[in-house]
């Protein structure tokens, strides 16, 4: 299986590509990578970091796999800093994607109630375009609600969630997977929705959190989606590895800028 990427490279701070890369490699998937920005750090807890915006070499990088021949099985994006990315990254589905190929979709631009610093609400339109066409769509509750021109909410009851999933489904995808959903202040986790079937998984929230995390669970659900497991064990694997991660994060004060996955991955080998 030969699994596409698009999204940033943060040089430091584990998220975006520097986690998605080794996660899905680790899970016997071959991995390619099409950065959309070269960052210093990843954007939150750093001030005046760089970016190298790569949106020149998209096109020439999409058209050179094109001529050799490259096919993908699936292609999976997540942070795009700039409007012109999206109808490359739709070329590219259009140019690599095998026909029996999925096309996942992190819309990774949103926590909290807010964008992230940088972005916009072009990038919001975006989103959009790439949601419609997608296999399966990953946002959490922020994103979900300015992907739908819905109220945020930090915690959120089984109305306001089956609101978010119906109109994220009507945009045009196949399968939702909304993530940090909080029905109260003491737990967490995520529902998948197909149009007809909601499955939840709810998990004990941890005290702390980590930039990178989202990141994390999207890769864990492109590996499992990938290695054909049920949507259950998939949402299960995903909310355990990411609270394992916290945990063996939350003990180490010097350790602020993301999580020590690497350490669950080595458990995984270990079992």
């Amino acid at each position: 299986m030969k699994v596409l990427t698009i999204q940033d490279i943060s040089c430091y701070g584990q998220c975006s590509t520097t986690v998605a890369l080794p996660i899905l490699s680790h899970y016997g998937l071959e991995t390619a990578i099409l950065p959309s920005a070269i960052l210093s750090t990843h954007t939150a807890g750093f001030k005046d970091f760089t970016v190298l915006d790569l949106t020149d070499e998209m096109p020439k990088i999409i058209d050179h796999w094109y001529h050799e021949g490259i096919k993908f099985d699936c292609i999976y994006t997540g942070y795009i800093g700039d409007k012109r990315q999206f109808d490359y990254i739709l070329k590219c589905k259009d140019l690599l994607l095998n026909p029996k190929g999925l096309f996942i979709v992190d819309p990774a631009m949103a926590d909290n109630g807010k964008l992230y610093p940088a972005l916009n609400t072009e990038i919001i339109f975006g989103m959009r375009k790439l949601c419609m066409q997608a296999d399966y769509i990953i946002p959490n509750i922020t994103e979900g609600a300015f992907l739908t021109g819905n109220d945020y909410k930090e915690i959120q009851d089984s109305e306001y969630i089956n609101k978010l999933l119906k109109d994220l489904f009507d945009l045009g995808c196949k399968n939702v997977i909304l993530t940090g959903v909080q029905e109260d202040a003491d737990t967490i986790g995520a529902v998948a929705y197909d149009g007809i079937t909601r499955t939840y998984n709810i998990e004990v929230k941890e005290d702390k959190s980590y930039h990178g995390t989202g990141d994390i669970f999207s890769s864990i659900i492109v590996a499992d989606i990938m290695n054909n497991k049920s949507i259950k064990d998939t949402l299960k694997h995903a909310c355990r590895f990411v609270i394992d991660a916290i945990r063996k994060t939350s003990s180490d004060d010097t350790h602020s800028y993301g999580v020590k996955y690497e350490e669950v991955l080595k458990d995984e080998i270990k079992d």
